[in-house]
């Protein structure tokens, strides 16, 4: 195989402006928020605990988690086969943006949708409704995202520019979590019993929430489309494989195996805490289970602040401190920390409530790492794959990491609705919830192992 050369920094090239980093860094919020939103709230609209009174069960927690898994399985598989076909497209709008406009149509109604359940109560009805929703919002998130991401290390060539992009990306997603943990409690709690807005009766504060969120998709994907251009066409983007060979020559590389099972592992111990701590607000921190979904959201919150106030403080760390080893030490916080979160409310003499702020303040530093470094790190994979095959195949990186993450996402959400299911996720049995937190420090342990075999010294 020949191999094409390049060098950036040889043939002068110049990273893009600051308007253009933030132009393009506003996409991240609709990524941070979307699937979050989803995994935070979706199945505490569905199933509701039983301490909740006036909230009915729409679908069997159980049937929730499978759904989850089918739908993140297939929408896994998409992302390999959106990035093999952005990675080979070839048009006057460039390789990404064609994907990216023909979903987001999809995306904000499949999302919205989600949220209008056609059922007040359990029903295949309603079971049939999550499961296409879900999977049009995850195919279609993909086809958006999917090539949204293989820009960045396309534009921005070097380590400086990475690393400034990827910060106000962590600050878009800061603001994303921040809408998807406090827009969305501060909307379920006012509305819990349904009101009246500009005249239209609206059921529950989940729709309005989500009407919001749809908008502010539309809004921030707009400067993406308008204004980020990409790079000129090149040899490198002649990438000649097939899908087959594609995904085989990614999983070649040996620092892409390190790095993406850390990744996912990671980021399904992070859904299934997510999902599991407004259940563990209500059932075992608050006294009045009715404010429970308002108290998670201000806990949230706080964390969220907290880690954002520390990304200068990563930046920083990043000029003196090796990008993997901060990431390892966020790997480590959270293996250790996010079993003892479930804990809150079960140790006799430990007040739940200073027992779960404390934890969340540890784990603070870690999340502002989680923020920044991962897609620094995938960069750099990507760089070491162009300097392996000659070609720039960011997308099928990133179609690989969807695949694995949606996959281990979906076995952790498949997983928590049967221990919640078969252990109870209320305040007389609230086992399940405790043993999410310690499948999810389990699942962190493994990402801590793994990333131990990371060749890159970057």
């Amino acid at each position: 195989m020949s191999k094409i050369k390049h060098n950036d920094t040889d043939s002068g090239y110049k990273d893009p402006g600051l308007g253009t980093m933030i132009a393009y860094s506003a996409g991240n919020l609709p990524v941070g928020m979307l699937l979050l939103v989803v995994s935070t709230w979706a199945m505490r609209l569905y199933c509701p605990s039983a301490d909740e009174v006036g909230r009915v069960q729409l679908v069997d927690p159980q049937v929730f988690g499978l759904a989850s898994l089918v739908v993140m399985i297939v929408g896994g598989f998409t992302d390999l086969l959106v990035g093999y076909w952005s990675d080979h497209h070839k048009g006057k709008s460039g390789r990404r943006q064609p994907f990216m406009r023909f979903g987001l149509p999809f995306l904000v109604f499949s999302f919205l949708l989600l949220w209008f359940p056609p059922v007040n109560g359990l029903s295949d009805v309603n079971v049939t409704w999550l499961f296409v929703m879900l999977g049009v919002l995850h195919v279609s998130f993909t086809v958006v995202f999917n090539p949204y991401l293989a820009l960045m290390p396309e534009v921005w060539r070097t380590e400086a520019g990475r690393v400034r992009v990827s910060a106000w990306m962590a600050g878009f997603n800061a603001l994303a979590q921040i809408v998807a943990f406090v827009g969305f409690g501060l909307a379920i709690d006012a509305l819990m019993g349904g009101g009246e807005i500009l005249g239209f009766h609206v059921p529950d504060g989940f729709k309005v929430a989500a009407v919001l969120a749809a908008f502010l998709t539309v809004i921030c994907m707009l400067p993406v489309l308008t204004r980020i251009k990409e790079t000129p066409h090149t040899d490198e983007k002649n990438v000649p494989f097939n899908l087959l060979q594609a995904g085989w020559e990614t999983l070649k590389n040996p620092a892409f195996l390190p790095y993406i099972i850390s990744a996912s592992m990671l980021y399904a111990a992070q859904f299934m805490i997510t999902a599991a701590l407004p259940f563990l607000v209500v059932t075992k921190v608050v006294d009045d289970p009715s404010k429970g979904d308002l108290v998670a959201s201000f806990l949230l919150l706080g964390l969220v602040v907290l880690a954002s106030l520390m990304l200068p403080v990563v930046d920083w760390a990043t000029k003196h401190v090796k990008k993997t080893h901060l990431y390892m030490a966020s790997l480590i916080i959270f293996t250790v920390l996010v079993p003892l979160a479930t804990l809150a409310g079960s140790i006799p003499g430990v007040p739940p409530m200073p027992h779960l702020i404390a934890i969340l303040i540890i784990l603070a530093p870690a999340l502002a790492v989680g923020f920044v470094i991962p897609r620094a790190i995938l960069a750099d994979v990507m760089d070491h794959d162009t300097e392996r095959t000659g070609y720039r195949r960011e997308a099928m990186y990133n179609g690989m990491e969807g695949l694995t993450q949606k996959i281990a996402g979906g076995l952790a959400l498949a997983f928590q609705g049967t221990l919640f299911a078969n252990f109870g996720y209320t305040s007389k049995e609230p086992m399940g919830i405790i043993l999410t937190g310690a499948a999810a420090g389990l699942l962190s342990l493994i990402g801590v192992i793994a990333f131990t075999q990371y060749p890159l010294k970057k």
